[in-house]
């Protein structure tokens, strides 16, 4: 049986993606922090609904994410300057920055009564087809193919498979081995490097 392959976003893609948000507007900001947090940190939908401002910390002048994964397991995950900026940014627009039980990406409230409710599964959904639709991408969108850039990405870069697995928070180092699929314009890129013939 043939082997369905994991899909991922190529580097353009992704920033297409990221150049969506309208960064000015409450909503635009957070969206850009979530979409650039799951491609920095390769989050799963359930651990970033679930973070609190006091996963957000700092560890040997290091920003990181203190996340308890898929069976009760902890990891901790280096954050991108980049990434930190924007969390800063649409926590200083929210004012809601500093209680470290709060959630850290919450519902905008555009239905009924605002209430300051963590972020929803079904809410991560909309917003990664909504944004993937905007930003004119082919491919079937969802928020583990964030993930799945994420660990690709990584191990495009020439990491290691033990970091990729300990980022990733997998048990076993065979579930990261899925994403070393080399791409199309690698294996051209391979071929055309090698020296033989005249």
């Amino acid at each position: 049986m043939k082997k369905k392959e994991t899909e991922f976003l190529t580097e353009e893609e992704a920033q297409a993606m990221l150049r969506v948000p309208d960064r000015r507007t409450l909503q635009g900001k957070r969206d850009y922090a979530i979409l650039l947090t799951l491609l920095t940190t390769g989050l799963r939908k359930a651990e970033i609904c679930s973070l609190k401002v006091g996963d957000l910390k700092t560890y040997r002048n290091q920003a990181v994410i203190d996340i308890i994964g898929k069976g009760k397991k902890f990891r901790r995950i280096p954050l991108k300057v980049e990434t930190l900026l924007a969390i800063k940014d649409y926590q200083k627009a929210t004012e809601n920055g500093t209680d470290p039980v709060h959630p850290l990406f919450q519902t905008l409230g555009k239905h009924g009564p605002y209430q300051e409710r963590s972020l929803t599964p079904k809410a991560v959904d909309c917003l990664i087809k909504s944004v993937a639709r905007r930003a004119l991408i082919q491919k079937r969108i969802h928020p583990h193919v964030m993930r799945h850039t994420f660990a690709t990405t990584l191990l495009d870069n020439g990491n290691d498979l033990r970091t990729v697995q300990a980022l990733m928070g997998h048990s076993h180092i065979r579930t990261t081995e899925r994403y070393l699929h080399s791409t199309d314009d690698r294996k051209v890129e391979a071929i055309r490097s090698l020296q033989f013939g005249v």
